[in-house]
């Protein structure tokens, strides 16, 4: 809940929290008066309530209760508990208040008793898809070893350095604190979380993984209801969890921001030995079974052979057409094998022994043991004993997981017991066939049928390549640069703020920063996953980040293409840039400065603009247009920067020194410290385009430049109206007077009359214009931060 709570809060949401752990006893009494706009508590508290409380906080106003993780109610769910099941008698209080319930996990068996359970009486029931395409799922055999758990250390540190976050699930707490031990030992700091451990020292363990104090959590399954960390790049169980339900909602907390991440499960044949302990757990012979039946459907899904995710999915009612090609075995080699004659021997061993036993049995017959149960059941005499000395225990016991995957052998359960017997599907088999000439039977084969086959001293660590923020995010080598420096930004403002760097804003909104590299806060607020308390509260922070870097990098602001160094072209790539047709911003801002003579600081604070842009962000506009094609007045332009002969030499020699001209800061580090960024990159402009600064500084014939000191004269003179706005002219050179005319004030207007227009209206309404000029209207009017472009809808700012 404090996660929730916390994430809200930074949003500018009054949001609170009732429990055991709210120390602040002025909480309770404001909810109470209704003075958040969301409150969470645990089932426990709901319950424990005066009616006076909850008369008063319906006074005050409640438009929803919802119930989250609401399998919590049904005994058929992985995670029962009994205090959900009182939540029903909160209808008698909150008369007419809606009902939600909410969960991630739930089978159809489940869903239905969580509607029973609350008393939801006709509710609306909506599923959305279980499908996480951007999870990888993997699972391997693990021996436990020593050279395992250093292995594991060793992906666990290549996770840290180059992706997020890291969560370790064990099935007990002394794996937990084996595993937690070892990463400490190879200089990894690590979380350590399990239920022995005290409230205070589980909190502040919670507490640095979140705030990304530290990037690894090794934990027992009592870690992580209600996480909300998006930023977790990889999951790993070690050990089978005790049901699929509870493998999904663990590995469902790892990629929540929707970038692509890892999920790995380790088990070993002993961790089927649990069911025993899990059933413990049961309150009713309902739960018992319904737990029986969960962690069998666990142990399918580690033995299998096909997509696991279509598993994953059939297991929840969803169906797939196809394999996902993003699980271990979808994209490893083709493993498909004739496994008639090995399948015939199990299945007809297993009949042979009246299927009153598990796997275990016909297991060591086909091995010929002479254990005292196998002669004491005469089992030593079947026609089967000895025949399948050549695979391992371990090989067999993993086809027979597969023949049950696919139908050939059902397995019952009697007093926690499990019973393996042939199926229908199994029984025509074995009619149709027999040990001389079986007809082929095609299965694809376990990850541990092929090793025990191999028995290699390969890695056991699956080899699905480690995730890297380069490889993820498309970056190049300077908007990494700038990706870093935003998430250090980001730390600091989390640290400053006593709050998770998440909360401030998630890793998809830091790329899309990094991307766009916005100049203003308007530009800010203009990008998905930027809200307004972000700009009002943190927006100066982070846009001095993206200027100070972009400078020094040379990178172009308010990009959403790739991005663009100025360095040498040959006359073929200028010949093409000049035709390019440059943006209306940009071109406006050149046709202001170039023809009306504007200075770069009276463009960039023009009264006409919803508000200011930088000079940099001007000077940057008038030389991209120059690049296009346009024609730039360089005397002007030079004088106005202050860019000088002298300047231009040391410019020139600080470049051959450095030796590279693609960014700036080391140019800018060979300089004076009164030689700005915007001097070298109109020197690298004008070089770029076949001009010599110093020619042109020093030519003074009016015959080389006739019209240079017109402009000159036009420069100094003071400008105080903007410039012209366009008008739609017809034919006969009159302005129309039967439709409104596109321009800037008119479209101004429109859309400040509308909470958002889109596109195709704004055409309609100025219909006697032309299309092209109603976009590029637009286009100028999103440039200069006037109107802005959300969900297609232009809004004005």
């Amino acid at each position: 809940m404090q996660d929730q709570v916390m994430s809200l809060q930074q949003r500018g949401i009054k949001a609170e929290y009732l429990g055991s752990t709210q120390t602040n006893q002025s909480v309770s009494f404001n909810a109470e008066k209704g003075f958040f706009d969301v409150l969470y508590m645990t089932p426990e508290k709901a319950c424990s309530l005066s009616k006076r409380f909850w008369t008063n906080l319906l006074e005050a106003g409640i438009c929803l209760l919802a119930v989250d993780e609401a399998h919590c109610i049904s005994e058929w769910g992985h995670d029962f508990r009994k205090e959900y099941k009182q939540l029903h008698l909160l209808h008698d209080v909150l008369l007419n208040v809606p009902f939600v319930a909410l969960t991630a996990t739930a089978t159809e068996k489940v869903r239905n008793d969580i509607v029973c359970s609350l008393m939801l009486r006709g509710p609306q029931i909506t599923l959305g898809s279980f499908d996480r395409t951007n999870l990888f799922y993997g699972v391997k055999l693990c021996n436990r070893s020593g050279s395992f758990l250093d292995e594991l250390v060793s992906e666990v540190q290549k996770y840290t350095v180059n992706a997020g976050s890291t969560i370790i699930y064990c099935t007990t707490i002394k794996d937990t604190e084996q595993i937690h031990e070892l990463l400490g030992n190879a200089g990894i700091e690590a979380g350590l979380y399990h239920g022995k451990m005290g409230s205070k020292a589980r909190e502040e363990s919670h507490r640095s993984f979140i705030r990304d104090e530290t990037r690894v959590m090794v934990a027992t399954i009592a870690f992580g209801m209600g996480i909300d960390k998006p930023d977790v790049r990889c999951v790993i169980h070690y050990g089978c969890p005790k049901s699929l339900e509870s493998y999904y909602q663990e590995s469902g907390r790892c990629g929540r921001d929707g970038l692509p991440s890892i999920c790995w499960l380790y088990y070993s044949r002993g961790d089927f030995a649990k069911a025993d302990f899990y059933c413990s757990e049961a309150q009713c012979e309902n739960q018992r079974k319904a737990i029986m039946e969960s962690f069998m459907a666990a142990q399918k899904y580690c033995a299998l052979g096909t997509c696991r995710r279509n598993f994953l999915l059939e297991y929840f009612g969803e169906k797939s057409a196809s394999a996902c090609g993003n699980c271990d075995n979808c994209t490893g080699p083709k493993r498909e094998r004739d496994l008639s004659r090995e399948s015939f021997l199990l299945l007809s061993c297993i009949k042979l022994c009246g299927g009153n036993f598990g796997l275990n049995m016909p297991i060591d017959v086909l091995r010929g043991s002479h254990g005292k149960r196998i002669t004491k059941n005469n089992f030593d005499k079947l026609p089967m004993h000895g025949l399948g000395k050549d695979n391992s225990s371990n090989w067999w016991k993993a086809l027979g997981g597969l023949l049950l995957a696919n139908g050939f052998l059902s397995e019952t359960i009697r007093d926690s017991f499990r019973f393996i017997s042939v199926s229908p599907k199994g029984v025509q088999f074995l009619c149709t066939a027999n040990t001389a000439q079986q007809k082929p039977l095609m299965l694809a084969m376990t990850t541990e049928m092929i090793e025990e086959e191999a028995d290699s001293s390969q890695s056991q660590i699956g080899n699905h390549q480690s995730i890297t923020s380069l490889d993820l995010y498309s970056f190049t080598e300077v908007e990494t640069k700038i990706y870093n420096m935003l998430l250090d930004t980001r730390m600091k403002i989390a640290k400053d703020n006593g709050t998770a760097p998440y909360a401030i804003c998630g890793d998809q909104t830091i790329i899309k920063i990094t991307k766009t590299r916005p100049s203003t806060q308007a530009r800010l607020a203009n990008i998905d996953g930027v809200n307004q308390h972000l700009v009002a509260k943190h927006g100066s922070m982070i846009l001095e980040t993206i200027s100070r870097l972009s400078q020094e990098l040379n990178l172009k602001f308010d990009s959403m293409g790739p991005t663009v160094h100025i360095q040498s072209s040959s006359q073929k790539e200028l010949q093409h840039s000049s035709q390019r047709k440059p943006a209306a911003a940009k071109i406006e801002a050149w046709k202001m400065w170039q023809n009306d003579g504007l200075s770069f600081g009276e463009i960039a604070n023009w009264s006409g603009r919803a508000a200011p842009i930088k000079e940099q962000t001007v000077i940057s506009y008038v030389l991209e247009a120059a690049r296009d094609g346009c024609e730039v007045n360089w005397v002007r332009f030079c004088e106005e920067i202050g860019l000088s002969v002298d300047i231009a030499s040391q410019i020139g020699t600080a470049i051959s020194k450095v030796g590279a001209r693609d960014r700036l800061k080391p140019i800018k580090e060979e300089l004076p410290e009164n030689v700005t960024y915007d001097m070298i990159k109109a020197f690298l402009t004008m070089e770029e385009l076949g001009l010599s600064v110093k020619q042109t500084l020093t030519a003074t014939s009016s015959d080389e430049q006739p019209e240079l000191t017109g402009n000159m004269e036009q420069h100094h003179r003071r400008v105080e109206s903007p410039p012209k706005k366009i008008q739609k002219v017809h034919e006969h050179g009159l302005a129309s007077t039967n439709v409104p005319e596109a321009t800037e004030d008119a479209m101004m207007q429109w859309v400040r009359s509308r909470d958002g227009v889109t596109l195709e209206d704004t055409i309609g309404y100025f219909g006697g214009s032309k299309k092209d000029l109603v976009v590029d209207l637009l286009d100028s009017l999103e440039g200069d931060f006037l109107v802005f472009k959300k969900n297609g809808l232009y809004k004005a700012m």
